[in-house]
């Protein structure tokens, strides 16, 4: 993207491609374009969809909902362990690698200084499982769920996904991910047959974690060199980690924590874990659609940092605003129509809080995805301690709320305490980069208008052919394809420049597909 364009310059004037794929020079290390990478993620998001559509409605009747809920408790606890083994190099990995697009040596030392750090890390966090699991334990009834689930923190030692997304090779992920999600349906309908599998579900989950991370050191010998150890210094790497480390804690303390404060506080855990964990799966599906751009443009906003391009990461920022108001306000709307029909067919009878927690989840849709673009921005910019602040007040209002609500609502409690901790870090990120001037508070938006009032008229024909239809399958198809379409028209009308272009951009590939 030409440099001399001006940060507040009018939005409508650029098309797609202009966006999300930077001519300038230096942009053109990064393997993969970022439209590319969008759509390797995006087929990977779709996967991540269809695999629930099959298995979730099976698990849901063959392991009930305490089936579920045990699940959803020994993997929320699981998850601190995995979580200090990580020690935030997911993200502080890709950021280094991607300073490191155009030397290889380089790359190689950080890789593998933080590779040795996190075999330390690991082998720590293991010891710390260990010491509790053949002490006081975990409780009989779970004990056996968190021996076999503590693969996943072994899987620790060999993830090495920083790898790939710090040069955006999104396209080794999202194969993997296929092969992987694939294998498991089978094995999941194969072995897992009545509520007793219960142990054989938690051994899947573990060992598709393992297998997953394994198989990416396969091509390992194409992107890094083998560096002798007497030549690295892993402990340069700490300080970096732990202040990325620091958000990802607290943040983990309103993703994974309410299931947890769920299985400590409420009258009924299992029961209540096992609705609010199949309704925030859901939910969580439908967010990584609304985060398709802004998971795959952390590398090219690092390098262009790094180059000095603020205008063009600033631009990025802009576009993947204006997904984010298209595709979350239509999720928005499905949300609150058609949870109780979703859920009454996908998920069977016995889970009958989930459609109102559909609902009360439906916010993050929207708030999360811009409170993660601002983070992303400043963790691109190495100005963590502004995300850090954010999630720590965000976390805190997670852990009074849910302390407060769960013992009276439950999972209700639960999803209410959620939804407000992410409107808390949205409002605080946006307050920080607006402060500092790093954005245009009008160009993230102002769009937005065109887009609520589209979602506006798609919710009232959606509600009003609900009112009128049976919950079941083929009226949640119907009624929600004829909302995407009220959706499109009156964008149409609108002359929304994003969505026409989106389209465009689309029909061309269809095209130019079919013309090979």
């Amino acid at each position: 993207m030409d440099k001399n364009i001006e940060s507040n310059s009018n939005p409508d004037d650029k098309g797609i491609g202009s966006e999300y794929s930077t001519n300038s020079a230096h942009s053109q290390l990064p393997n993969q374009s970022i439209k590319k990478n969008a759509i390797y993620n995006l087929i990977s998001k779709l996967l991540t969809l269809l695999i629930p559509v099959i298995t979730t409605p099976y698990l849901a009747r063959v392991l009930g909902e305490e089936g579920n809920g045990q699940i959803s408790f020994v993997s929320s606890v699981i998850s601190y362990f995995s979580l200090f083994a990580a020690l935030g190099f997911s993200i502080y990995g890709q950021r280094e690698i991607a300073k490191h697009l155009d030397n290889r040596q380089e790359r190689s030392v950080v890789f593998w200084e933080i590779f040795l750090t996190k075999l330390v890390t690991t082998l720590i966090s293991l010891g710390a499982f260990a010491s509790i699991f053949f002490t006081v334990g975990f409780g009989e009834q779970y004990n056996n769920l968190f021996f076999i689930m503590s693969l996943q923190v072994i899987a620790v030692i060999f993830d090495i996904e920083f790898l790939y997304t710090g040069q955006s090779n999104f396209k080794a992920i999202a194969l993997r991910n296929i092969g992987v999600k694939i294998i498991g349906v089978v094995l999941i309908f194969v072995f897992v047959r009545t509520q007793s599998d219960i142990w054989i579900y938690a051994l899947y989950l573990s060992a598709s974690v393992l297998f997953a991370c394994l198989i990416m050191w396969v091509g390992l010998h194409r992107m890094v060199n083998i560096v002798p150890i007497k030549t690295l210094n892993p402990w340069n790497h700490i300080k970096g980690a732990l202040i990325v480390f620091l958000p990802v804690v607290i943040t983990s303390l309103f993703t994974t924590f309410d299931k947890t404060m769920i299985g400590l506080l409420s009258p009924n855990p299992d029961y209540d874990n096992g609705c609010y964990e199949q309704a925030y799966k859901i939910n969580t599906v439908a967010q990584s659609f609304i985060l398709i751009f802004s998971s795959v443009t952390m590398s090219r906003n690092v390098y262009d940092f790094k180059c000095g391009d603020i205008v063009s990461m600033n631009e990025r920022v802009y576009k993947t605003g204006r997904y984010i108001w298209l595709s979350a306000v239509f999720f928005v709307a499905g949300f609150l129509v058609l949870s109780k029909n979703f859920s009454s067919w996908f998920l069977g009878d016995g889970y009958y809080e989930v459609p109102l927690l559909f609902c009360i989840m439906s916010i993050r849709l929207l708030v999360s995805g811009f409170s993660t673009i601002f983070g992303d921005r400043f963790i691109a910019m190495g100005k963590e301690k502004q995300w850090m602040l954010s999630v720590l007040v965000g976390a805190l209002t997670n852990i009074i709320a849910n302390y407060f609500m769960i013992p009276i609502y439950g999972a209700i409690g639960a999803a209410i305490a959620t939804a407000l901790c992410e409107v808390m870090i949205m409002l605080i990120m946006g307050f920080l980069t607006f402060r500092d001037k790093g954005l245009s508070l009008k160009r993230i938006a102002l769009p937005g208008w065109k887009y609520i009032v589209a979602g506006g008229f798609s919710f009232g024909v959606m509600y009003l052919m609900q009112y009128f239809l049976v919950d079941a399958i083929w009226s949640f198809l119907v009624i929600g394809i004829t909302g995407g379409c009220v959706y499109a028209l009156i964008l149409f009308i609108l002359k929304d420049s994003f969505f026409i272009e989106m389209v465009q951009m689309v029909l061309g590939r269809i095209r130019k597909f079919f013309r090979r």
